[in-house]
């Protein structure tokens, strides 16, 4: 009786593990999803062109913005009016006003620093003819010159009083005026020819380049070394309205008597003369009474 429930036993044992291993054989169900449930979709590595989404746009820096540049500053030109060109010029027209100009030859030197000191103090302004070699030498002096308010004119290279060639006039005025420019940054179509001579070669090309020549109407004589009272005696006793007087600042004694002479003209009885350069409406300056 054991003996046969033994067998019995061992022989569903043995179909049991037969189950066991058949079923091994087969693979899983894949396992499936309730109804309710949304199907996962894995994400595309690319999407296709019209699924894509826009790229964002790219903003484009904007250019840096440019400055309007400024109108381009004119150069200071100490020129009369046309009527004026290649004329010889001993007194201005001026009317209904007691007015005067000053001029000063031979410089830039140191005792026009001085000169300028002085007429600043009288609130007056002159024309100072320059030598070229002068404002070679001392060219911060004519720059000083014109920033306070002064013209500036063509005396030649030199100074020569002899006769010359049209060649040595071009290089003698040519020259002065392309250091006018140089020192003052000023262009000047004044000029005085030396010794006053018109006639040895210096005015015509003067007045063939379109200068005017300014010569004089009042000669105190400073470069006679005269007592700084007598030569402001001479210029007030003259004085008429567009006078033009000459003086120096070349250096000196003729040109200190001619500055000591300037601290006399405010006490004149011209009390509203003042001392102005030719610009280039040809109108000076009036300074106001003072008593």
């Amino acid at each position: 009786m054991n003996t046969k429930f033994t067998k019995k036993l061992a022989i569903k044992s043995i179909i049991l593990i037969g189950y066991i291993a058949l079923f091994s054989l087969f693979p899983k169900k894949p396992q499936t999803t309730s109804s309710n449930s949304i199907a996962q979709i894995p994400p595309f590595d690319n999407f296709p062109p019209n699924l894509q989404k826009p790229p964002k746009p790219q903003i484009q820096p904007s250019p840096a913005t440019t400055p309007t540049p400024k109108p381009a500053e004119q150069p200071l030109v100490f020129a009369p009016p046309t009527q004026f060109r290649s004329q010889i010029v001993y007194k201005a027209s001026i009317s209904n006003s007691k007015v005067i100009a000053l001029t000063f030859d031979d410089g830039p030197t140191a005792e026009t620093l001085k000169i300028l000191e002085v007429l600043q103090k009288h609130n007056a302004v002159a024309t100072f003819f320059c030598l070229g070699r002068n404002l070679r030498e001392y060219p911060e002096i004519a720059k000083k010159v014109v920033q306070a308010g002064n013209a500036i004119g063509n005396h030649t290279w030199h100074h020569y009083y002899h006769d010359v060639t049209e060649k040595t006039a071009s290089n003698e005025i040519d020259y002065t005026g392309i250091h006018i420019h140089r020192s003052s940054g000023a262009k000047s179509l004044l000029f005085r020819p030396p010794g006053g001579r018109l006639n040895n070669g210096f005015a015509d090309y003067a007045k063939k380049k379109n200068y005017v020549v300014v010569m004089w109407s009042i000669d105190p004589k400073d470069y006679q070394q005269l007592p700084a009272n007598t030569i402001a005696h001479t210029v007030i006793s003259q004085a008429t309205s567009g006078a033009i007087v000459l003086l120096h600042d070349g250096g000196g004694p003729a040109s200190k008597q001619s500055r000591q002479s300037l601290q006399l003209f405010p006490n004149s009885n011209n009390r509203d003369t003042v001392l102005s350069p030719y610009r280039n409406s040809y109108n000076c300056k009036q300074k106001k009474n003072s008593k």
